[in-house]
């Protein structure tokens, strides 16, 4: 699951844990918001394990999700901030708080868990145990891949719900989140849908078996699909809360796993949701129920206009020493097939070390980092990680404050580092002394390459490069 969707624990302590998801368009669902049921589910279950003793394991039984406002894509991070709240020899209770990128409370959930030991009991740990080589795969990353968004929010303004839903059905809209759950939607009534998902070996966690956090994902979008059909123009659909239970768990065998949606009014404008959800041999999996409510579109806020606002932040720029010569002698074919690994390899370092792509273009990258450090040890990896592929990576970091608008950075801080990337040389990590002097005990040693002139920088600028 986390390969799945570049989600990472990014603080983990005794009851509490932090998971970090990328805000990116691969988790949008049909509306054009995120799906983040799973990323909840497993801040829940990584807090819940840290109250365990040895030789033991959860079990999810119950999970509680209520939104608060949309979880829309854009630049950084969702963060799932998770919490043990009691524990005992035979359950445990977690709650989670969701925030988006720009650091807005989106949602809160709880998961209540059963203690089970692992059986057969786990070999004692050896003396000394190697760190776990990351597996690298031909082929990006699937949260990595570019996807196709289609612009729904605009259809609501004119279709129903139910077509909308139709349409998606038939291809003719796409749903990201569907795609990397390989969510199929089988039948679509005012009242009732039916969906299904492989029970894939993509949605195990550390066992054989499908994931609590996938089961969620699916029973969430299950009542999402009864939510969106129940839109009319003019108005708005939300989900005030929702509780699934987990009833069995489920082999990751490659099988199908049904969900069946119903809906109904149980009072004016206010509904009710149910979805169940089973094996493919029939054996009921979980059982989750949601209320909806529909109010007029007008008297909700709408999302307003991304404006611009000043930021710090640090930038890398890291691009291929000599490109176009090399390009050239290498031929498009040769040349678009060795792009498409550097690709590959430059995005998991960045995406290891925290890092925000904010533009991409030819061999080069411009990404946004929360601090220097990550942006050096970053640049230093993907230096590591291009090995073996015949090119050399030069790269150039600074601190300082920039414009942004939407996911946009601009102003002088992204010229300066860009120009300092160009003074690299081969192999070479150029910083300005703005990120030397904010590095300060961070362990990087520098070496001092005197006073430049930066083209189109005003000013005289002492750089530094990053003794390897």
């Amino acid at each position: 699951m986390a390969r799945l969707f570049g989600y990472r624990l990014t603080h983990v302590a005794a009851g509490t844990v932090t998971l970090a998801m990328p805000a990116n368009d691969a988790n949008i669902a049909g509306i054009g918001q995120m799906e983040i049921s799973a990323p909840m589910v497993a801040a829940l279950e990584g807090a819940c394990n840290t109250a365990l003793p040895a030789g033991f394991d959860v079990l999810p039984l119950r999970l509680g999700f209520d939104p608060f406002r949309p979880a829309w894509p854009g630049r950084g991070n969702l963060l799932c901030r998770a919490r043990v709240v009691s524990s005992s020899n035979l359950f445990v209770n977690a709650v989670v708080q969701v925030e988006d990128s720009d650091g807005r409370h989106v949602a809160q959930g709880s998961l209540h868990c059963a203690v089970v030991p692992i059986s057969p009991p786990c070999p004692p740990p050896p003396d000394n145990m190697p760190p776990v080589q990351e597996p690298v795969y031909d082929t990006p990353d699937p949260y990595l891949r570019k996807v196709a968004v289609s612009p729904v929010l605009e259809l609501m303004e004119r279709e129903d719900g139910l077509e909308i839903m139709r349409q998606f059905k038939d291809g003719r809209i796409r749903m990201p989140v569907a795609s990397l759950y390989g969510i199929s939607l089988h039948d679509i009534e005012a009242n009732r849908a039916s969906l299904s998902m492989p029970a894939s070996g993509w949605f195990c966690s550390f066992g054989r078996q499908v994931s609590a956090q996938a089961i969620g994902a699916l029973a969430n979008i299950a009542i999402f699909s009864g939510v969106v059909s129940l839109h009319r123009p003019g108005s708005t659909t939300v989900m005030l809360g929702s509780a699934t239970t987990f009833l069995r768990q489920v082999p990751a065998d490659g099988q199908r796993v049904h969900a069946e949606v119903t809906t109904c009014e149980a009072a004016p404008n206010v509904y009710l949701a149910e979805a169940t959800l089973r094996t493919a041999a029939g054996g009921m999996a979980a059982r989750s129920v949601a209320s909806i409510m529909r109010i007029d579109a007008s008297k909700r806020e709408r999302r307003p206009r991304a404006e611009a606002r000043r930021v710090l932040a640090t930038l890398l720029f890291v691009d291929i020493v000599d490109s176009t010569s090399l390009a050239g002698r290498m031929g498009d074919v040769a040349w678009r097939n060795l792009l498409d690994e550097f690709r590959q390899r430059v995005r998991r370092e960045i995406s290891r070390f925290n890092g925000t792509e904010v533009d991409t273009a030819g061999d080069g990258f411009f990404v946004r980092f929360d601090s220097p450090a990550y942006a050096i040890e970053a640049a230093r990896a993907a230096g590591n990680a291009i090995e073996g592929l015949g090119v050399k990576l030069r790269a150039g970091v600074h601190t300082g404050e920039c414009e942004l608008v939407g996911t946009r950075l601009a102003g002088l801080a992204v010229h300066i580092a860009a120009r300092i990337m160009a003074t690299a040389g081969a192999g070479e990590t150029m910083v300005s002394s703005t990120v030397r002097e904010l590095s300060g005990g961070s362990g990087f040693g520098f070496a001092d390459r005197g006073e430049h002139e930066l083209k189109g920088v005003p000013g005289k600028w002492r750089l530094y490069a990053v003794i390897p």
